[in-house]
């Protein structure tokens, strides 16, 4: 066990002699401040809010279904009825019932396709953004002269100083080009 401690402190002593350059981006920060990010963001929440809708509208459609079924159920169970009007009654609740399991089925299924689309989103635009800052890291690690970057998230401790979120932030929204169309000029007082 003695012979396996010195052999870590023998390989690991180079690293502590010759500490190299760091430097620490924080991820999380760069994805609430990078205009891209911020932007594809706004998009994902309109469609999640445009889904939502859908949802609530397609709810609804199987509530009406599904008391328009329970009434004819229920109609087909009044006493007063004859054996001819209750099978009546009764097959018309079995199409019912049919095309209410069919509709909740659909709904079941555009549930999950939307919400399938939408993680979908969320991980292209999360993968987009950590290769944007692992790019811009790159090139701001060799202007700097760091020897690494690491991610805050991985990291127990850090000095401040180490920290060129900022700078990522700032290089990656100066050469973001938005997708957005521009805001109409306000129009000139009289």
């Amino acid at each position: 066990m003695k012979t396996l401690s010195a052999l870590i402190l023998l390989a690991t002593a180079p690293v502590f002699a010759a500490a190299p350059n760091v430097g620490v981006v924080d991820v999380v920060e760069v994805m609430a401040k990078y205009n891209k990010a911020v932007e594809t963001k706004a998009g994902i929440d309109k469609s999640v809010q445009s889904t939502r809708e859908a949802v609530a509208e397609r709810e609804k459609e199987l509530q009406a279904l599904k008391a328009d079924f329970d009434s004819t159920v229920k109609r087909s169970q009044d006493p007063i009825l004859n054996d001819a009007g209750k099978r009546s009654l009764q097959s018309e609740a079995q199409i019912k019932q049919g095309a209410f399991q069919q509709r909740q089925n659909e709904y079941v299924q555009f549930v999950q396709s939307a919400q399938a689309t939408i993680q979908q989103r969320l991980q292209e635009m999360e993968r987009q953004v950590v290769s944007d800052v692992r790019v811009q890291s790159e090139k701001l690690a060799k202007e700097k002269g760091l020897q690494l970057v690491v991610p805050k998230a991985v990291t127990f401790f850090s000095e401040s100083t180490l920290d060129i979120t900022a700078d990522v932030i700032k290089a990656l929204n100066d050469g973001y080009k938005s997708v957005l169309p521009a805001p109409a000029p306000a129009p000139a007082a009289k």
